[in-house]
């Protein structure tokens, strides 16, 4: 028997993930400002979506694109709002790829600051919002883009949930190159000519 059923999902394999790497520094910092606050508020600010073509005018199978920013806009009254933007494409597999579908998604979260007496760093305000912010945020835009493929009547696998991993430590290229003396001084530990 023949099978006339268009597959469910023309998509590349939906078993990807998406990760945000901070360095232990960037971790440290953002667990300050985090130590100090608390999500009150997400709401979406702005939306654009278009289709551009339809899975069976275009050539399968598609593939996804997603990519995300964060703005902190400094403590005001108490509330610390970031505003994070998230966009998502779908391309088929033609060459040069063609735009299948284009979401755009803006979403405003406060965090009320509780100790206002409290002035967060810059490099723990850009830690927050570029770790932090987007992890609470990537809930709203996952669901958000997947109601709207769904509305666009495309197979669209949903989004991948969100992980945080540190960065692993960077390592030396040369360990036995440089050596670091007790005083603190640098020196090459590499055969030097003699005199």
């Amino acid at each position: 028997m023949e099978n006339k059923y268009r597959p469910l999902c023309r998509f590349k394999a939906a078993f990807w993930t998406m990760i945000i790497s901070q360095s232990q520094e960037e971790i440290r910092a953002a667990a300050v400002l985090q130590a100090k606050c608390e999500l009150k508020r997400v709401g979406l600010r702005q939306c654009h979506a278009s289709l551009d073509g339809t899975e069976a005018e275009l050539t399968g199978p598609f593939s996804l694109r997603v990519s995300h920013t964060a703005v902190a806009k400094g403590i005001r009254d108490g509330i610390l709002p970031i505003e994070t933007c998230f966009s998502a494409q779908g391309y088929d597999s033609s060459e040069p790829p063609i735009l299948l579908f284009n979401i755009e998604c803006t979403f405003d979260l406060e965090y009320q600051i509780q100790d206002t007496a409290f002035e967060p760093s810059a490099q723990s305000l850009a830690a927050f919002k570029d770790g932090n912010a987007i992890f609470n945020a990537w809930p709203y835009a996952r669901e958000f883009v997947n109601s709207l493929t769904s509305r666009m009547e495309l197979h669209a696998p949903p989004l991948p949930f969100l992980r945080m991993v540190p960065k692993p430590p960077v390592k030396p290229k040369d360990p036995a190159k440089a050596v670091v003396s007790e005083e603190g001084s640098t020196h090459s530990n590499s055969p030097t000519q003699a005199e």
